[in-house]
């Protein structure tokens, strides 16, 4: 864990003091610390929330197993809790919407049991639907897929649904992952809540359990403005209220339904602060540039910190993504969802590469043992992957974004999505030693040198690692292999690439 308080805090300051956790094995028992320490409410949203996950601090333990026991416990203690977790398409997205089913039945089991009436629960679909033409070019499709579909009583979303129904098709979610306490504290970033998200800064156990991800507890002016979002994001996104003004050090993403939805696939995009924030900080950064990503699929952040690099001599650039996308990697998915995912980042990538050249340390992690029945795709150079989900991204020593957004056009314009924008330098800086001893050790450069140079030697450590046998590797990093995802990479016509 990294904690960094500012030397001097004002009424000025968006963020007065910041915690920055690295792996549920960090950030799991913090929040769980955290809401035990609510005196009156908690208001949180998450893509994913499990409440059978399993807690981790002694303090909790103390308690119960799960969160479920947790969450009672709090109930019963006489916290207002005020819990969304999101929906998704019952028909393209069936399991994570039986999965957000089955936290409803556990929550509504939880409201039960405890004492005040105390919990309220929502599973939020974001509003916006495909237009009708597009519904009716893939109509056919949708109909295929929702006939290979199992209905249960986990799926309500496909009751009475029949293949010559006008099947709606929903291109966006909710896919922040917050939480607000006593309107004090904020629990925010890339990490949702269930025990897959588990792991630690060793991440050693099969490639399928690796996850790693960042989150952060802040505090601060920026409280008031995560839960002023937290209690208007669902009325926004249904074009009902306007989204509220931008507050310092807080960012979001915000589309909503379009009143007309004849031809669009998309939702009508309305706050798209974390991606401008991107654009500006590439553009002010004349050092060092970090990002840490689950995808790298956003071209004109790609042409951005290209076009920054011609302007900036020093300009470099660090970026750590996994080797391949969690459901090619362990679920063997190579549908044309996939097919267009991998040729969206290949063409970032190639942007990228070719506009910084040796300026560009391009790494995916893997751990430093041989593969054993992992299958290929989730295989890095001889070794398991580690499969990166954090949302991080350094510029310099004075600037950072930790979100749950990811570098795509989806995460920038569709998804809801929430995060921090830190803008002090004692808050900046201690991430990138973090950072670089988390995936490198004791070989790691110190970031504070000069950019190229950093550059150079992080490259010279790829490919060290790459000609070492895996068990005697010294650090997580290996060059990214562009070769799996360039087989796979097919474009798909008249798709936008936000879809991916």
């Amino acid at each position: 864990m990294t904690v960094v308080k500012p030397p001097r805090q004002t009424d000025q300051d968006p963020i007065g003091k910041l915690e920055v956790y690295f792996t549920a094995s960090e950030a799991f028992p913090a929040f769980e610390k955290l809401c035990l320490s609510a005196r009156s409410k908690i208001c949180a949203c998450f893509r994913v929330f499990d409440p059978m996950t399993a807690l981790h601090s002694d303090e909790a333990r103390e308690i119960g197993a799960t969160w479920f026991d947790l969450l009672l416990h709090l109930l019963n203690r006489g916290v207002d809790i005020n819990l969304t977790v999101s929906d998704f398409d019952p028909i393209i997205a069936t399991e994570d919407h039986r999965r957000s089913w089955l936290a409803a039945r556990q929550l509504a089991a939880l409201d039960e049991l405890s004492t005040g009436a105390r919990l309220r629960f929502a599973i939020a679909m974001h509003p916006a639907r495909v237009g009708y033409v597009p519904r009716r070019v893939l109509r056919a499709k949708t109909a295929d897929q929702l006939q290979q579909t199992d209905v249960d009583p986990l799926t309500p979303g496909l009751d009475g649904v029949e293949p010559n129904n006008d099947l709606p098709m929903v291109p966006a979610t909710h896919h922040q992952k917050l939480a607000v306490i006593d309107d004090e504290a904020l629990y925010i970033g890339g990490l949702d809540l269930n025990d897959r998200r588990y792991d630690t800064l060793d991440h050693d156990q099969p490639a399928a359990g690796t996850w790693q991800d960042i989150q952060a507890i802040a505090r601060g002016p920026v409280v008031q403005a995560a839960a002023t979002h937290l209690a208007s994001f669902q009325a926004v996104t249904e074009a009902v209220e306007d989204p509220p003004q931008q507050a310092p050090g807080f960012l979001r993403t915000l589309s909503t339904k379009r009143a007309q939805d004849l031809i669009h696939i998309a939702p009508k995009p309305l706050v798209s602060e974390i991606e401008q924030a991107h654009l500006d900080a590439v553009a002010r950064c004349k050092g060092l540039i970090y990002l840490e990503t689950q995808f790298f699929r956003h071209k004109p952040l790609a042409k951005a910190l290209v076009e920054a690099a011609g302007n900036q001599d020093a300009l470099a650039c660090i970026l750590v993504l996994p080797a391949a996308p969690e459901d090619v990697a362990f679920e063997g998915n190579e549908a044309e969802d996939a097919q267009f995912g991998a040729h969206v980042q290949m063409e970032a990538l190639e942007i990228l590469s070719d506009g910084l050249g040796d300026r560009l340390a391009l790494a995916s992690p893997a751990q430093t043992r041989p593969t054993t029945d992992e299958p290929d795709a989730a295989t890095v150079h001889g070794a398991p992957l580690i499969y990166v989900h954090s949302k991080l991204s350094l510029f310099g020593q004075d600037e950072a974004i930790l979100s749950s957004a990811n570098l795509n056009g989806r995460s920038f314009r569709w998804d809801t999505e929430a995060g921090l924008h830190l803008t002090n330098k004692a808050q900046v800086a201690p991430l990138w030693p973090r950072v670089f001893e988390h995936w490198l050790g004791e070989n790691a450069p110190d970031p504070t040198g000069k950019p190229r140079a950093v550059v150079d030697q992080i490259n010279h450590l790829l490919k060290q690692s790459r000609a070492t046998p895996p068990q005697d590797r010294s650090h997580f990093l290996l060059p990214f292999d562009p070769e799996a995802q360039a087989r796979l990479a097919k474009p798909l016509p008249f798709v936008p690439d936000e879809m991916v």
